[in-house]
C-alpha cells in the first residue's frame, strides 16, 4: 500500500506539477537520510490539488559538499531530490528509489534531476561560484535507455547548455547488475558528450567492484559503510588496497560518511578526489550545513581552480 502511494506522487510530481518551474525550500531541516518518514493517514486522491494548496513544491532539491581532501573546501555538489508528499510527509531518494527505479518514472525524475542540476551549474556561474560540476540521481535504466547519447545531447540542445563536463549523472550501484555492454557503451557515450558519470555505494555488500573494471565511469562514491573504516585498526589495509584498486582503473574516488580529520588525512594520502562529511563530524574542520538549500550551497567559500 505505501508503495503505491509513492508510485501516484511519482507520477504525478515530475512532469506534471513542476517540471517548468524552480523546487521551493522547505522552511524545515529535512531529515537524515536514514530517517523513516512519516506516513499520515489515508486522505482523499486528489494528490495534485492537495498538493498546490499546501503552498510547498512537491520536489525539492538539497545538496551536499563535495570538498577537496587537499584544501578540505566544497568544489563539487552532490543533489538530493525530495519530495514532499501530501500522504506520507519527506521522503527521501532511499524511501522512493524502489519505487520508481525500475520504471519509466524514474527515467522522467532522472530528466527533471538534470534539468536542477543545469540550473544549479548557471546559478553558481552567475554568482560567481565556479564548481566542478553538479550531480543529478538517475537510476541504473537510465543507462539502458536506447541511443542514451542522441537522448542526452538532445537534452543538453533544448536548454542551451554548453558545460556538459559540470553535469555528473549519478548512478546507484545496482548498475552494476544490468546488461554489462550497454552499460558500458552509455558511460562511454557520456564521455563523448562530455558528461562526467559516478556510481554511489561503492564498497558496499552488494556491489561487486571487480564489474567496475568494464565500466568506465568517472567517480565512485565510496559507501559510508567503507568510509568509516578506513581509520579501523584492523581494517585500514583492506579499505585503502580497495582504494588503491579503484585508483588504478583509472577512476577518482569520494568519499561518502567521513566522521573525522583523520580519515580526511587517509583519503589525502591515497589521492582521493573528495570526501562528504557525515552528520557526527568531529575535527578541527567545519563544515556548513550537509543538505543545503542552493542559496546556502552558492553562499559557501570556494575552492580555487
Amino acid at each position: 500500500m505505501a508503495e503505491e502511494r509513492i508510485s501516484a506522487e511519482l507520477d504525478t510530481a515530475p512532469a506534471d506539477i513542476v517540471a517548468e518551474e524552480q523546487p521551493v525550500a522547505l522552511t524545515e531541516e529535512q531529515p537524515a537520510a536514514d530517517a523513516g518518514a512519516e506516513i499520515a493517514p489515508p486522505v482523499a486522491p486528489d494528490y495534485v490539488s492537495m498538493t498546490l494548496d499546501s503552498g510547498v513544491a512537491p520536489l525539492e532539491v538539497r545538496y551536499s559538499q563535495i570538498n577537496s581532501c587537499y584544501r578540505k573546501l566544497p568544489v563539487a555538489y552532490r543533489a538530493h531530490t525530495f519530495i514532499n508528499s501530501v500522504t506520507m510527509g519527506v521522503l527521501t531518494p532511499e524511501q522512493y528509489a524502489f519505487a520508481s527505479d525500475g520504471t519509466e518514472r524514474g527515467v522522467r525524475l532522472a530528466r527533471w534531476n538534470i534539468e536542477q542540476a543545469i540550473s544549479a551549474v548557471r546559478a553558481f556561474e552567475r554568482s560567481g561560484r565556479h564548481v566542478q560540476f553538479v550531480t543529478a540521481r538517475c537510476p541504473a535504466r537510465l543507462a539502458l535507455v536506447d541511443d542514451l547519447y542522441q537522448w542526452m545531447k538532445s537534452l543538453l540542445d533544448e536548454l542551451d547548455f554548453h558545460s556538459p563536463e559540470k553535469i555528473c549523472l549519478e548512478f546507484p550501484q545496482s548498475l552494476l547488475f544490468e546488461d554489462e555492454e550497454k552499460v558500458r557503451l552509455s558511460i562511454l557515450n557520456m564521455k563523448l558528450l562530455n558528461v562526467r558519470t559516478m556510481m554511489s555505494g561503492c564498497g558496499a555488500d552488494d556491489c561487486p567492484v571487480a564489474n567496475l573494471l568494464r565500466i568506465p565511469l568517472d567517480f565512485v562514491l565510496l559507501a559510508p559503510s567503507v568510509t568509516t573504516l578506513i581509520d579501523n585498526r584492523n581494517k585500514s589495509n583492506a579499505i585503502l588496497s580497495l582504494i588503491g584498486f579503484l585508483r588504478s582503473l583509472p577512476v577518482e574516488i569520494i568519499a561518502e560518511g567521513v566522521c573525522n580529520d583523520n580519515q580526511i588525512s587517509a583519503l589525502s594520502r591515497s589521492d582521493c578526489f573528495g570526501y562528504i562529511p557525515s552528520t557526527g563530524f568531529s575535527g578541527n574542520i567545519s563544515h556548513g550545513p550537509l543538505r543545503m538549500v542552493l542559496t546556502e550551497a552558492i553562499h559557501q567559500h570556494e575552492e580555487e581552480f
